[in-house]
Formats: structure tokens, C-alpha cells, sequence
């Protein structure tokens, strides 16, 4: 399926509409980058996009799903009454709903090394350009505040309290290094699901020199899972990843250590071969109690648990191409220059709660540039970018691409039943969520 876009009176709304707020969107880019929040405690963020989506004429519900630094803000067309079609067994309404996500949480220690300031000024003009031409068009447009990406699952506790309900289209975007990204064709799901825990053990503390024999040795336990790890490597799939941190080894040297403790996030490219990661590793860390005598405790740790008690993973993102396609067609009208996606995949890759909305919901994200070399993100180098003139640059035009995309679908009940169709065809049976066991 060739997609064309023409410029109409209605793209040149949406982009003007963003370009009138360039100064301001780029200003509120630089307040959020130079205010870092961890997760859930964006509160300075929010209110800052929230307070900005109300000054222009959005209705804005904050602390929505029970989420604190979460919001909904929501503008209609013509028309907003629908039928949901979801599950594609029944009627449609030309009202459909079409919502843009915003990030802005930050990591501990290197504030926005992974752009959330970008994502969260993109979404915030999208649908700003989107509600411009919304008196022409029947539907609805919302702009969601979703927090803590970056370990809390705040998505999935969005989608968990019902605030996706209703939505027919989440878009969103992400700085990706040096490239501008939006594969025509996607063939596999992007982004690695992922779960983490963390394995702690508990020993009994002796005098290292006078009497050890008395102790057990939680370090040493610890060890022995690494070391495990490393041997378990060989034997899973090329698309599995495993990292953790010791956060707890001792206080002494002369103490025989009563407690050792790390933090492991585990990853692959499906959540259903994640779960054989998750057992695999569990049987390492098993046997190193068993090695050592020291008793295990796995303990949740990536994504939090949620209210209702779940510890859901991040799930991988189900691509869709007719998404991805109307992205690529708008791109040009939008000043967004793309660049090929490289020949050669790489085997691993970040995670995401997006993923969970889009196993939910047709979705799709543009990776963007932020600089002219190679960045790896969760870097010092990735922080000084995303503040750049080039990141603000790209971020304006996704912003408009993004809000394009909206637009047509909303003007074209037909492009959103294939939009449907296509993600309808990537469907998976359910996996089970691995088991978590105390």
C-alpha cells in the first residue's frame, strides 16, 4: 500500500499552528530538561505541559487513573460520539479518538539522558497542530501525560485504570541518536519486552578470621549468580539480555556478609520466550542458595508492581505499517527528513510501556534524531543532545508529523479500518505473564 499526501488547507493549519508555538514548546523543552523528575515525581513537568494544553483550549483532567503526575487532555471535533470497534467485530463511527503520549520523567543521577524533555514537547505540539484543524474534522484529540517510563510501567497503570478506553490511535515518538527512523515495512515487533527482579540473599554473619565457618556467605551467593549468568548466555537466544547491579555486598571485610543483594532487568524480543529467560534464571539463582546455603528471596523490581498488585512486564511493541507509512508520506510536508533504516537489525534493543498501549491499541513512534554522530542513549552525550538546536528542530517536525497523521485519520474513516486490519494481523495468542514467586 502506497500512501501520497498532498498539502491541503488543513496541513497548512497544523503546521502553522505548531510553528506559532515553536518558541514556546522549545522553552518548555529546556524548563522540563533543566527540572529532572524520577518516576512519579514529575510534578513540575505535568503541570507545566498540563498547565500549557489549558491556555490552549484544551480540557485537561490531571491525576488521571489514580496517577499523580499523569493527565488526559482532550479536544473534540465536530462530532465525538462513536462506537467502539476495537476488536473490529462491529459498527464504526467517523468520531474516532486519536491520542498523542507524552513522556517526561527523568533517570537518577544523569537527569533526561534519554530525551523524555523531546518526547513530551512532540506529543504536546502534535496535538496542538491536530486541534487545529479539528473544525473541520469529527473526532476527538487527546493529548495523555503518561509518567514514568523509565521503570515505573506508568502506562500500565494508565491502561490498568482504564484511561486508554475509547482510544483508536496512540502515537508518540523518541529521540534516537544520529537517525530519523520510520521503517515502511516493519516486519518484527521493536523494542524487547521486559521484566526485572531483585534476587537477594540472606546469609549468616560470622567473624571472617576467628570463626567463618560459622558464617554463611550471602556475597558469595551473589557471586555465584553472576557467575551463573555469564554461563547461562551462551545457551539463550542472541535477542535475550541480562544485566544487573549489586547494590548490596556487606559492610566489612572482616564480617562475614548476612545479606547480599542486586537488581537484574531482563530482556527479549517476545514476552513468551522472556518468560523462559525469567525461569532460567531463577533456577541459576536457586542454585546458588542451594551452593552457598544462603536463603533466596526474589523480589520484583522492574516495573514496579502496580496498584493492583501486578508485576506485568514491558511488553515488545507491536509495529504497524499503515501507521508507519502515513508517517513517512507527511514527514516531507512536515520538514522531517528520514533517513533509511539500517540494512542489518541489531539483536537487542530498549524496552518500553508503549509497548503494552500498543498490544492494546494501533500504535506507532518515530525515532528521531538528535545528533549529526552516533549517541548512545542513558548517556551524559544524550543528555547534552536533547537539549540541542537539531534535537528542537527534529522534535518540531515529528510534532507536525505526528499531528498529520492524526488529521488523516480522522478526515478518512477508511484509513483507520486499515490501520486496524494491519495490527489486527500481528496479533499473537496471550502469553502468560511469568510467574513471580516469593
Amino acid at each position: 500500500m502506497t500512501v501520497t499526501t498532498d498539502r491541503t488547507a488543513a496541513t497548512d493549519r497544523v503546521i502553522a499552528a505548531v510553528d506559532a508555538k515553536r518558541d514556546e514548546l522549545i522553552a518548555i523543552s529546556r524548563d522540563i530538561h533543566a527540572h529532572p523528575e524520577l518516576n512519579f515525581e514529575e510534578r513540575h513537568a505535568a503541570k507545566t505541559l498540563a498547565d500549557a494544553l489549558e491556555r490552549w483550549g484544551f480540557a485537561v483532567e490531571r491525576g488521571v487513573g489514580g496517577v499523580e503526575t499523569a493527565f488526559r487532555a482532550t479536544a473534540h471535533g465536530r462530532a465525538h460520539s462513536r462506537a467502539s470497534d476495537r476488536d473490529g467485530n462491529g459498527t464504526t463511527s467517523e468520531a474516532s479518538t486519536i491520542a498523542f503520549l507524552a513522556e517526561y520523567d527523568a533517570l537518577p543521577e544523569i537527569g533526561h539522558a534519554c530525551g523524555h524533555n523531546l518526547i513530551a514537547i512532540s506529543n504536546l505540539g502534535a496535538g496542538l497542530g491536530a486541534k487545529a484543524a479539528l473544525d473541520q474534522l469529527a473526532g476527538t484529540i487527546q493529548v495523555i501525560g503518561t509518567p514514568a517510563e523509565e521503570g515505573g510501567g506508568g502506562k500500565i497503570a494508565l491502561l490498568e485504570a482504564g484511561v486508554f478506553e475509547g482510544v483508536d490511535v496512540a502515537l508518540s515518538s523518541h529521540p534516537g541518536s544520529h537517525l530519523t527512523l520510520i521503517d515502511p515495512d516493519p516486519k518484527e515487533p521493536w523494542g524487547l519486552a521486559l521484566l526485572g527482579f531483585r534476587y537477594a540473599y540472606h546469609g549468616k554473619s560470622a567473624h571472617a578470621a576467628m570463626n567463618p565457618h560459622e558464617g554463611i556467605n550471602a556475597l558469595n551467593a551473589l557471586l555465584r549468580l553472576f557467575s551463573g549468568i555469564d554461563t547461562l548466555r551462551q545457551h539463550l537466544r542472541q535477542d535475550a539480555r541480562i544485566h544487573g547491579v549489586i547494590t548490596d555486598g556487606g559492610k566489612a571485610p572482616n564480617v562475614v556478609p548476612d545479606f547480599a543483594a542486586a537488581n537484574f532487568m531482563l530482556r527479549a524480543r517476545d514476552r513468551e520466550y522472556l518468560k523462559t529467560v525469567v525461569e532460567k534464571v531463577r533456577a541459576v539463582a536457586e542454585g546458588s542458595a542451594v551452593e552457598t546455603g544462603a536463603r533466596l528471596e526474589v523480589i520484583p523490581y522492574y516495573p514496579f508492581p502496580t496498584k493492583k498488585g501486578t508485576h506485568a512486564p514491558y511488553e515488545e511493541s507491536r509495529p504497524n505499517g499503515v501507521l508507519n507509512r502515513l508517517a513517512r508520506a507527511n514527514a516531507p510536508l512536515a520538514g522531517l527528513r528520514l533517513d533509511e533504516p539500517p540494512k542489518a537489525r541489531p539483536a537487542g534493543g530498549a524496552s518500553s510501556d508503549f509497548g503494552n498501549v500498543s498490544q492494546v491499541v494501533p500504535s506507532a513512534a518515530i525515532s528521531f534524531a538528535v545528533a549529526e554522530k552516533p549517541t548512545p542513549g542513558h548517556s551524559t552525550a544524550m543528555r547534552d543532545a536533547a537539549i540541542t538546536d537539531l534535537a528542537h528542530l527534529n522534535a518540531i517536525a515529528v510534532a507536525k508529523t505526528l499531528a498529520l497523521v492524526a488529521t488523516d485519520l480522522l478526515a478518512d474513516p477508511a484509513k483507520l479500518e486499515d490501520v486496524r486490519a494491519d495490527w489486527r494481523s500481528r496479533a499473537e495468542p496471550p502469553a502468560s505473564t511469568p510467574e513471580v514467586k516469593r
